[in-house]
């Protein structure tokens, strides 16, 4: 079992690496002006468009990252996932950007499919080696604090982007303002990396591992199960700023965000403690597909300034629910293959979570209302995740012994 230091070890680096990928988001307005300054019309839509894109690739990083985890252990995999998010970083700070042209745009969907593969094989790599490391009365907090490491990357990004509109011009944010956030993101190689050169070599052994064959159930079952969560993830994380421009909400983004976090530490300390992570995952869905549209449906409608921020604290905690549990059911579905973890996972999120921008985007501009129903629905593929597909019984000599 690892300790708690080395858990949040772990932790702490995939914060660090998800930083680098959430300041896409931060700086998308800046971006966006490049863009359209060399050349291109709706440049924020094909700003949207490159964070959409660059999902296509994580199917093929969850394979080629997952068999590094499987055969070559989780620790050399997270040090190839944070080499290659940082080196994007830095090569994306560095750009030439007034001399590329329209190219420009071509090259940030290239730097950001490379972050995007990386990242395809952090998250179910982590899941893998910290709930097979953990006693399953701390699976519910160990969950969470998974999904909530990646929160703590989209925080600081809009943190440092904030603090540097404070003190720098819209002029100077534009010519070189916008490169100082990916600078930062660097460090995070050397960071990450002392984080992870101290973990513990985990490599399989052939008689502890499931055989090479993907398994086509578990993976369209962890795709179902992934449906809620990504858009619960995408829509407060690279969203906020188009609802919060329909709600004229100062500063949305960021304390939603930060609300977020910390009612997926309350839910997971609240798992173990009374239920475990599939049926509090389960009651999340049930919340979301019942109550998210008309909690978005009040902030809409009502003029009052206390049930706007009820209805958003509602909606916050139903998101905590699912996201604080993700993890956990994932892993319990996955039978020991970091492989088909991450297919199920990273399709799921391509398919849900890539395009939640730009579905927002669209709906919204009926209505913010219509948001609350996209987030609702999406519901539906996780409870049939759950529930049309039995648990596949595994015999003992593929059960992965840490399941037995």
């Amino acid at each position: 079992m690892l300790s708690w230091k080395e858990k949040l070890g772990v932790v702490s680096g995939n914060a660090l690496e998800y930083y680098d990928i959430a300041v896409f988001a931060a700086i998308m307005p800046y971006l966006s002006h490049i863009l359209e300054k060399s050349g291109l019309n709706d440049s924020t839509y094909i700003v949207w468009g490159i964070f959409a894109l660059r999902f296509l690739i994580r199917p093929f990083g969850a394979i080629v990252v997952g068999k590094i985890a499987d055969a070559k252990g989780k620790k050399n995999a997270l040090i190839l996932t944070s080499t290659l998010t940082g080196l994007s970083a830095l090569t994306m700070a560095c750009l030439p950007v007034s001399s590329l042209g329209e190219s420009v745009a071509v090259i940030f969907l290239l730097l950001q499919m490379i972050q995007s593969f990386s990242f395809a094989g952090e998250f179910p790599t982590i899941t893998q080696y910290l709930h097979r490391n953990t006693s399953s009365k701390e699976s519910g907090i160990v969950s969470s604090l998974i999904v909530a490491s990646s929160l703590i990357g989209v925080i600081l990004s809009f943190l440092v982007v904030f603090v540097l509109q404070s003190y720098l011009s819209k002029a100077q944010m534009q010519e070189f303002g916008w490169r100082i956030p990916l600078f930062i993101g660097v460090v995070n190689i050397g960071i990450s990396f002392w984080f992870r050169m101290k973990l513990s070599e985990e490599v399989e052994s052939s008689q502890n591992t499931r055989p090479k064959n993907y398994d086509a159930h578990s993976i369209f079952r962890m795709f179902l199960i992934t449906a809620s969560g990504s858009v619960a993830f995408f829509i407060p994380s690279f969203s906020s700023g188009i609802i919060a421009k329909s709600l004229h909400l100062e500063h949305f983004g960021i304390i939603n965000t930060v609300m977020l976090f910390v009612f997926m530490i309350i839910v997971g300390f609240l798992t173990d403690k009374i239920s475990n992570p599939k049926n509090s995952f389960r009651l999340g869905l049930l919340l979301a597909l019942l109550f998210q549209y008309p909690l978005y449906y009040f902030i809409v409608k009502s003029d009052s300034v206390a049930l706007h921020w009820f209805a958003l604290a509602s909606i916050t905690f139903i998101s905590a629910m699912i996201l604080s549990n993700l993890a956990g059911v994932l892993f319990s579905v996955s039978f020991g293959s970091t492989v088909d973890l991450g297919l199920g996972y990273n399709i799921s999120s391509a398919t849900f979570g890539g395009l939640s921008p730009l579905i927002v985007q669209y709906v919204s501009s009926f209505g913010t209302q219509y948001v609350g129903l996209y987030a609702s629905l999406a519901a539906l593929p996780a409870l049939a995740g759950l529930y049309l597909y039995r648990e596949r019984k595994q015999s003992s000599k593929l059960e992965p012994a840490y399941l037995r």
